[in-house]
């Protein structure tokens, strides 16, 4: 039976990212971390493009360079090296990709020459990428990371992003007008994209969503994922448990293809009281800790079980015995998530295809 590593690796005491990953059994560090990055408001893009003549012209460097950040974040928390760069022949032409895709007003990977200012340099961009209208820089990343929608199930925006081989990625963006959405295009296919994964955090090799350990609310989504190289998910179970009460849930995907890629991957949605985690007006009076096993998980004809807890974060850290669903009376003083879904942008504004 396969159970899951609570082994420290690395971090430092500022709680900055990486290399190559955070340690989210230290609550401290975690939140350090998680406040470090969403402090700070997100760079102008000061797009320099025009649609005008389909010039794909590109955004500010801060921006491209605060939305790979953004990534490693995300990729640290997760447990994989958090040592993401900026590819400027992909950031070229994922702003073609990002030009066509704000143009149209719709998103495809495999766009053709209907679209609008299309070019063969952003069609190659679109089947490499994560797409997105209506969000740009850090914030296109958390929706990423969220993945809602129904035809985004199987959480492929977060599973590249998370894809633990990868090293390097490209950011593309447009800022949109009055008539136009603007967009965001991640290049997420580098050529490291089909290699062996390097070393995690995890020693079982798994990467979660979200991951064990310490998780700040705000970044705690109705999905949550399990993936695993060469792990065959096709008759897995999962279960959650709140102290000793079960957590209701529903599979909504599996993706057991070997040599798939992104890796193999389980995806569930909870539903009963715990769903009040993801309302932004709720916040957790004291620390949650969600326990999860992943059964029956098959690799080289092997069933293998996995458990690991989330400690979702609340304003205290709280003990065991206050280890149930409360929450404050307070307001949210965190960072919105602006959901998408309340805007009325789901599910037209990310698409998987």
């Amino acid at each position: 039976m396969g159970l899951a590593s609570a082994t420290v690796i690395t971090t430092d005491p500022a709680g900055t990212i990486g290399p190559p990953w955070l340690d989210t059994a230290d609550r401290d560090v975690v939140w350090s971390a998680f406040e470090n990055e969403f402090d700070d408001n997100a760079s102008p893009m000061e797009w320099t493009g025009s649609y005008d003549g389909c010039r794909p012209g590109q955004s500010s460097e801060k921006l491209r360079k605060e939305s790979i950040r953004r990534v490693n974040f995300y990729r640290a928390m997760a447990g994989v090296p958090a040592t993401v760069t900026e590819n400027s022949e992909y950031s070229a032409k994922a702003q073609y990709g990002a030009l066509m895709m704000s143009s149209e007003g719709t998103l495809s990977h495999t766009p053709d020459e209907s679209y609008a200012c299309f070019t063969s340099t952003g069609a190659d961009a679109a089947g490499n990428s994560n797409l997105y209208l209506g969000r740009s820089g850090p914030s296109a990343i958390d929706g990423y990371i969220q993945d809602p929608g129904d035809r985004n199930r199987d959480v492929g925006h977060r599973n590249t992003i998370l894809h633990p081989p990868t090293t390097e990625m490209g950011v593309g963006h447009v800022s949109g007008n009055d008539d136009l959405y603007q967009s965001n295009v991640l290049w997420v296919f580098d050529k490291n994209v089909f290699s062996d994964p390097p070393p995690l955090r995890e020693e079982s090799g798994f990467v979660a969503w979200p991951p064990r350990g310490h998780v700040p609310q705000e970044i705690v989504h109705p999905r949550w994922s399990f993936g695993l190289v060469d792990a065959n998910f096709d008759a897995a179970s999962v279960k959650m448990t709140v102290g000793a009460e079960s957590v209701p849930l529903h599979v909504v995907a599996r993706l057991s293809k070997a040599g798939h890629v992104p890796s193999p991957i389980i995806v569930w949605e909870t539903s009963g009281p715990i769903n009040s985690l993801y309302e932004q007006d709720k916040i957790l009076a004291h620390d949650l800790t969600v326990s999860i096993e992943v059964s029956n998980v098959l690799i080289d004809g092997i069933s293998q079980s996995f458990r690991y807890d989330v400690t979702v974060m609340g304003q205290e850290q709280g003990d065991q015995a206050q280890n149930t669903l409360a929450f404050t009376d307070e307001d949210s003083v965190s960072f919105d998530l602006e959901s998408a879904i309340k805007t009325g942008l789901w599910p037209a504004t990310l698409l998987l295809d």
